[in-house]
């Protein structure tokens, strides 16, 4: 799965969605609100795992900060 994850005022907001749409696709629907990160994320054994970046917008994951945005959002964390 891909993810974004928006500058919303004073807060971050991750956006998940599946592998077949792009990173940049998904920022432009969110236009004009910043991409601050974006990758991949997964489920690991010890939970949740950000990684990799966009070569579209040429912008990397934050890894365990996202991570934790991501938990936070689905309130696992």
């Amino acid at each position: 799965m891909k993810y974004i994850v928006l500058q919303t005022g004073d807060r971050e907001c991750p956006i998940l969605f599946p592998k077949e749409f792009s990173h940049r696709y998904m920022a432009d629907l969110f236009a004009p609100m910043p991409v601050v990160a974006a990758g991949f994320v997964r489920e690991a054994q010890d939970g949740i795992r950000c990684g990799g970046e966009s070569g579209g917008l040429r912008i990397s994951s934050r890894n365990g900060l996202d991570a934790a945005l991501i938990r936070g959002a689905l309130g696992d964390d």
